[in-house]
């Protein structure tokens, strides 16, 4: 009973600091948003212009009196969001950097790995995926049938992509934390390849705006792409660990 009374307590000792890092790293972080969608909303119409202008539609409309503020509202917080992620992730690893077990040089690289991956997939919607894929739903326009989009959801349809494709970019770097962590094997991902390509194809499907396979494929080329490189920092982690 005394015996595990003292691992309970080592057990406390170590989740509370962490707990507590969580917090300051949320409510800090919350700050940033704030802040810095308050900053993006007093130039929400010009970013949302350039949104506009690469997806090469006519114009947006707003279909009530307020949509056209409350969507400006909305594309201001996720904007703030976006633009926050440099400031959230280094916050993160100096509240974290204790608790976990890297070398401090190491934990910058990655911080840095995932904000430029973030905004890699982001920038990649941005000027690939959105422009094919918005093309490709308008395209059919003409005659009696005119497109007549809604600012509101296209403010949705933009931020998703973007956040989704920012996301998924990010699967080397989650690949490798997974193999430093022991969970996951580059030998057993080279072995289930085909089934990796198949989770590729389905989430492209999703993640796309159109079921064609030209705009699937702008999105899964990229994964598959990414899913070598993370089974390679996985093989170079392990040899590291062994070593």
């Amino acid at each position: 009973m005394a015996r595990e009374g003292i691992v309970s307590l080592l057990e406390r000792d170590r989740i509370i600091p962490v707990l507590t890092a969580v917090r300051r790293i949320v409510l800090r972080s919350l700050v940033v948003v704030v802040l810095s969608g308050a900053a993006s909303f007093f130039r929400a119409k010009e970013l949302l212009g350039l949104f506009v202008t690469v997806t090469g539609i006519n114009g947006l409309y707003a279909f009530s009196l307020d949509e056209s503020f409350y969507s400006l509202v909305e594309f201001a917080l996720y904007s703030g969001v976006f633009f926050s992620i440099p400031v959230i992730a280094f916050l993160s690893w100096k509240e974290l950097k204790g608790t976990v077990a890297l070398k401090p040089a190491w934990g910058w690289v990655m911080v840095t790995a995932f904000v430029l991956l973030f905004y890699g997939g982001g920038f990649f919607s941005y000027w690939v995926i959105l422009p094919s894929g918005i093309s490709f739903l308008v395209g059919y326009e003409g005659g009696n049938i005119k497109a007549m989009i809604s600012v509101e959801r296209f403010v949705r349809f933009c931020t998703a992509m973007t956040f989704a494709s920012a996301i998924t970019f990010e699967i080397p770097l989650i690949m490798m934390v997974l193999a430093r962590i022991g969970i996951v094997k580059s030998a057993k991902l080279r072995r289930t390849r085909r089934f990796a390509i198949l989770f590729i194809a389905i989430a492209a499907a999703v993640i796309t705006p159109t079921p064609d396979v030209y705009n699937m494929a702008l999105l899964g080329v990229p994964m598959y792409i990414l899913y070598e490189v993370g089974i390679l920092l996985m093989k170079m982690v392990e040899r590291k660990t062994t070593s």
